[in-house]
């Protein structure tokens, strides 16, 4: 008899189907999803400190840089004789004016500064001229002074009336005319020097004046590069020979507003905040443009002018790098407005601040402002 045969049961399947692959792969994404969320966070605040760190170093750095300019601002220029001899100059840029703010035209566009002021370590005041003399000539001139004086020192020569000439030293010697012994009351010295700037006149003997700025002469214009959102510093030295070319100084510098200190009564405070413009904001009837101070010839009162600005203040306005993502896509900066030169009590009738708005604030950015007020010593320490 045939034996049936034995039927053994197939092995049972082992491993993950279809779906459970499916569900793996899911649950997957969704870890890669939220960290890759968490990463874009991240990036996004890593980015947001930055861009705030990079515009408070850029904003700090160009308060320092200009605030020192200003605190140096009319050293050696500003002395009483000094502003008395040189305030009328034909040659505008001769002027003792120790900052002269060019105005932009409106809140929301920027203001030039130029800041002048000598490098002489030891002449502060204008010394007598005590033999006339023809620049055109190129003749030497003696001056009441044994010393000071060194070869590249630029100087002033004026005959305290509208003529000045700009020159730089090129030699010194005791004057070979028995009339200026080395013993004499303050001693002399001839200088012979290479003309620079100014009209062809006589100085008479005298009235005359010579004031040393030293070998490095300041005189430097601070101004904004719209297009490229940057400060550059440019020298302004009218004594050179080709026009100097701008200094980049920092980058992501959109705006920067300047307005002047005046002191309407002469008690040497600063009462009044006024733009560098002719809207007599401070009710004294004086123009405070550039222009004003440019003018040739110019007026009687320049000199009173020049010494009734005591202070300079300064509003800059800097950005971030990069655009922050997050406000391009949630917000928009239309309508958003800041204030430069503002009260504390945020008060309407605050003298002289100023309202930006998107035209400055206009594309993302992190921004900040940074505000000094510089009072101009030399201006103050040498009134009278």
């Amino acid at each position: 008899m045939a034996r049936a045969p034995t039927f053994r049961p197939a092995a049972r399947q082992r491993g993950a189907s279809i779906v459970e692959v499916m569900v793996g792969v899911l649950i997957g994404l969704i870890v890669v999803a939220v960290i890759y969320n968490v990463l874009i966070v991240a990036e996004g605040f890593r980015r947001s400190t930055l861009g705030v760190a990079d515009a408070q170093m850029t904003g700090q750095l160009s308060q320092f840089v200009v605030g020192r300019e200003l605190a140096n601002a009319g050293n050696g220029v500003m002395s009483g004789e000094g502003v008395d001899a040189l305030a009328r100059c034909d040659e505008w840029r001769l002027r003792p004016m120790p900052v002269l703010i060019t105005d932009g035209g409106g809140a929301t566009a920027s203001d030039q500064l130029t800041v002048f002021y000598s490098n002489s370590p030891r002449i502060v005041n204008p010394v007598r001229v005590e033999d006339p003399v023809q620049p055109a000539a190129n003749d030497p001139i003696i001056v009441a002074s044994p010393n000071g004086f060194r070869a590249n020192d630029w100087f002033v020569a004026t005959d305290r009336g509208t003529n000045c000439t700009l020159g730089q030293v090129t030699g010194m010697a005791q004057p070979d005319n028995s009339a200026y012994p080395p013993a004499a009351a303050g001693g002399f010295v001839k200088l012979t020097f290479a003309k620079k700037a100014g009209a062809d006149f006589a100085f008479p003997t005298g009235t005359s004046r010579v004031l040393n700025l030293g070998a490095n002469m300041t005189r430097q214009l601070y101004a904004i590069d719209a297009a490229k959102a940057q400060l550059n510093t440019t020298d302004d030295n009218p004594g050179l020979a080709v026009a100097a070319t701008p200094v980049p100084l920092a980058q992501n510098v959109v705006l920067l507003k300047a307005q002047y200190g005046v002191d309407t009564n002469n008690d040497q405070v600063p009462d009044c905040w006024t733009s560098a413009d002719n809207s007599d904001t401070c009710g004294v009837g004086l123009d405070f443009s550039a222009s004003e101070f440019q003018v040739v010839p110019a007026p009687a009162n320049m000199a009173a002018r020049i010494r009734a600005i005591k202070a300079v203040r300064v509003a800059v306005v800097v950005r971030s790098e990069d655009v922050a993502k997050a406000d391009a896509i949630n917000a928009t900066l239309v309508g958003r407005t800041a204030w430069l030169f503002n009260c504390a009590a945020n008060d309407a009738t605050c003298q002289g601040r100023m309202q930006i708005d998107n035209t400055v604030l206009q594309d993302y950015g992190r921004y900040r402002i940074y505000e000094a007020t510089i009072p101009l010593r030399n201006s103050i320490w040498n009134a009278s």
